[in-house]
């Protein structure tokens, strides 16, 4: 007799159609579809437990069931099996999804993943809605909808019907102070635009027929709608204007409040006095412009901080931490994560902290670390960075590093830092307008004075002044250094660059040598124990040992590589203290005869060291390396080392050579064999068996012979080179980020990133220049044609903003001209 089918553990349908499996704590479970699946995983999540009966008493489970997630009966669940019901992704098509508008909400109430499937299934379902995406990990929902057949609000019912909160991102007091500024924009501007039509009116004698006193009443809404400009559009510059007084902070505000306000107030002293000349309209445009420009240029600044929001939004706000009684884990705020907790990762989800992957497989993508967009495969016993996104496969990890400890915790600190830092240049600027707005105000009031002692009308000097007042552009000053260093910060960043401090980009472009550590940074420094040459009478299996006992602990590389061996091969390490370490290599006592292991002068001060030719001959190459090892004062074997050259190395040193820069190798490695990989690379200049304190003496040797020195390494060993150059840079080793005496990092370990670097840094700079010249040339022209009266207020005003426009699009253009 055929065995039943079964069924759904949710809904109770057969699943004679099809079975979809869940492992839960008490076993497995079977359905009868994804909808019911993902919805019973939602429930689970939510109440804590697993009891079906009790799932279809709930709310959310009838939604769904009116939605269309969960099948109603046999009929339904078999005309899905037939293909009856389309799924989501067929019936959307792409000229939809092209042509319609995009709504993003913050979701709040999440428990699971299973959520967001939840949400996105409704929202297709749903009639004018081409594409919805939910990602649970940071609460955010985009749906890509017809104005025509729906509604922002109609989208944002179908997740309240679920059970869900929603709140636009424009929400945030960012937003409300941006969309705040739109509103008091566009106010101002249609007030304005009636006061100037009116004005217009007047002047051009389109009332000529009017009495003079019906002409007079009609200057009562222009008066009127010019006030409501001052008090309210004005209202911002004007309270920045004032608090700059006892600060002595001046700005563009004080200029334009100032010239503003003069206008208005000798509109209202003739308007008092009867007479028609009024410049209401003057005053109310210089408003309106002003609040047009900020608007402008706060868009322009949201651009440029694209990159770097990127990188700030990448921390998810949940993660599934598992415990020894919820081995399957539950999501709890990220910030409750701490080193050595284990927490799993889905695809789609973000790693929330640096760990060890304890089980699971998957492709992980780091290119919003490291600009390395291919995925990486991760499996047990790989090491995972915070920030980076699961593309397929799951992961249980042990949480090594959580929360600001972590590499992207790390990286989001000093990327903050350097925002906040100021230049040389940039406080020398500052410092220079401290002076620029008290002289224009000085000038203003000049060229007023000379005008009524000339016999010009008080309202042509008054008209002047103004003039005079608001043509300077101290805002395109202001804007020229932080504007090109925010995007300077925020381009290196897309490119897996860290810049904790601007003031590197001044440094790279006046760099003309590099000097190169050689293991770690041309080399990946990944060493493989290669051969054992025992001397002596030795065994390989006790020179292992040895070596063994010796750098049990260590966090060297070659270090690791010993105790790997010797794990891989069973042997135990010998019993050697105590341990002492130094950075050419470790000594230590066995047997009470002391044992040391390093380089050759390290492991023997006496120099007596020997090695049969032939095998010296057959162990060293360009890749190879040897460490050294005696007992007792005497020779007792040489352990030889393998690295590879790093990818990359090779184009980045013809590039950086073709462009002029003088180059050279040094290392702690034997001196054969860092000319042999120099020579490789196409560098003449090389130089082995150097201490850190060698290297350093390098560096400061090529300072004094008048070059500008960037040294670039890949450890704690390089930081004396790296603080006695001019620029150093790291090559990021999985280790804390700008732990190391380094300017620049580079997280992605790639050479030609530092071509990249030396290219950006000197757009950068030369964007900072063009922004200063074109300001302070505009501000020494624009100013005299002021005070000579060949411009009116407004002509004035928008040329201030062209300046300072011109400034924002120079930077944006840096920005666009860059590869994506």
């Amino acid at each position: 007799m055929k065995s039943l089918p079964g069924a759904c553990d949710l809904c109770g349908l057969s699943l004679q159609y099809g079975s979809y499996p869940l492992s839960t704590p008490e076993g497995d479970r079977r359905f009868c579809c994804l909808g019911c699946r993902q919805v019973f995983v939602m429930l689970m999540e939510a109440s804590g437990a697993s009891d079906p009966a009790q799932f279809r008493r709930t709310e959310i489970y009838r939604r769904c069931v009116d939605a269309g997630i969960i099948p109603k009966d046999e009929n339904d669940l078999a005309a899905r099996s037939r293909g009856w019901a389309a799924p989501a992704e067929e019936r959307r098509t792409e000229e939809g999804a092209a042509s319609g508008l995009s709504l993003h909400l913050e979701i709040e109430g999440m428990w699971c993943p299973a959520c967001a499937w939840v949400i996105e299934e409704m929202l297709h379902r749903k009639d004018g809605v081409f594409k919805a995406a939910c990602h649970f990990s940071t609460d955010r929902l985009r749906a890509v909808y017809d104005p025509v057949r729906t509604s922002p609000e109609r989208i944002r019912q179908v997740v309240h019907r679920l059970g869900y909160r929603t709140a636009l991102p424009e929400e945030s007091p960012a937003r409300r102070r941006g969309r705040a500024e739109f509103v008091r924009f566009a106010v101002s501007a249609f007030l304005a635009m009636n006061v100037m039509m009116l004005s217009f009116a007047l002047y051009s004698g389109f009332f000529t027929e009017l009495p003079e006193e019906s002409v007079r009443y009609l200057s009562w809404p222009i008066f009127l709608m010019s006030t409501a400009v001052m008090a309210y559009g004005g209202l911002p510059i004007f309270s920045r204007a004032v608090l700059s007084i006892p600060t002595g902070a001046f700005g563009m505000e004080t200029l334009v409040g100032a010239g503003a306000a003069s206008a208005y107030l000798y509109s209202v002293f003739n308007f008092a006095s009867g007479s028609l000349h009024l410049y209401f309209d003057t005053a109310s445009m210089l408003i309106t412009l002003v609040l047009l420009g900020k608007l402008m240029e706060r868009r322009a600044k949201d651009r440029v901080q694209e990159d770097l929001t990127a990188v700030f939004t990448l921390r998810p706000a949940k993660v599934r931490i598992c415990t020894e009684n919820d081995p399957n884990g539950r999501y709890l705020p990220a910030e409750l994560l701490a080193a050595g907790d284990r927490f799993r990762v889905e695809a789609g989800e973000v790693a929330a902290a640096d760990g060890l992957v304890l089980e699971g497989a998957g492709i992980v993508d780091e290119s919003s670390l490291t600009g390395e967009a291919a995925g990486l495969r991760k499996r047990a016993g790989d090491r995972i960075v915070s920030g980076s996104r699961i593309h397929e496969g799951s992961l249980l990890i042990r949480a090594e590093a959580a929360g600001a400890d972590s590499v992207l915790g790390q990286m989001i600190q000093i990327m903050e830092t350097a925002l906040e830092e100021k230049t040389p240049l940039e406080t020398r600027t500052d410092r220079a307008l401290r002076f620029l707005v008290p002289l224009v105000l000085f000038l203003a009031a000049v060229t007023a004075v000379f005008c009524l002692l000339r016999g010009a009308a008080v309202e042509t000097a008054v008209i002047r002044a103004v003039t005079v007042m608001v043509i300077s552009c101290p805002c395109a000053l202001g804007i020229a250094i932080p504007l090109a260093r925010v995007a300077g910060i925020s381009m290196a960043g897309r490119r897996g660059i860290l810049v904790p401090g601007f003031s590197a980009f001044e440094e790279a472009e006046a760099v003309d040598a590099v000097v190169f550590d050689k293991t770690g940074t041309l080399t990946t420094g990944r060493w493989e124990l290669r051969e054992i040459l025992p001397l002596a009478g030795w065994t390989e299996t006790e020179l292992l040992a040895l070596a063994a006992g010796l750098e049990a602990g260590s966090d060297h590389a070659v270090g690791r590589e010993i105790l790997r061996q010797a794990q891989k091969r069973g042997i135990a390490p010998a019993p050697v203290a105590p341990r002492r370490q130094d950075a050419q290599g470790i000594c230590g006592s066995w047997n009470q005869e002391p044992v040391r292991i390093g380089s050759r002068g390290f492991a023997d001060p006496g120099g007596r060291f020997s090695v049969p030719d032939e095998k010296s001959a057959s162990a060293v190459d360009s890749l190879r390396s040897m460490v050294y090892m005696t007992v007792g004062g005497r020779s007792a074997g040489v352990l030889v080392f393998g690295d590879t050259i790093r990818e990359g190395s090779a184009a980045a040193i013809r590039q950086l050579a073709a462009d002029g820069y003088r180059l050279s190798v040094v290392s702690g490695d034997g001196t054969g064999a860092t000319a042999a990989i120099a020579g490789q690379l196409g560098v003449a200049d090389a130089s082995g068996d150097m201490t850190p304190e060698g290297k350093a003496g390098h560096v400061q040797e090529l300072r004094r012979s008048g070059y500008r020195v960037a040294m670039i390494g890949d450890g704690v060993n390089d930081a004396p080179a790296l603080a006695s150059a001019d620029l150093g840079l790291a090559v990021h080793g999985g280790g804390a980020v700008g732990a190391e005496a380094a300017q620049v990092t580079l997280m992605k370990r790639d050479l030609r990133q530092l071509v990249d670097f030396f290219a950006l840094a000197g757009q950068v700079n030369r964007k900072i220049h063009q922004n200063l010249a074109f300001s302070f040339l505009y501000n020494a022209i624009a100013i005299p044609v002021a005070m000579a009266g060949l411009l009116s207020p407004l002509v004035a005003v928008t040329a201030m903003l062209c300046s300072s426009l011109s400034v924002i699009g120079n930077t944006l253009w840096l920005i666009k001209s860059q590869p994506a």
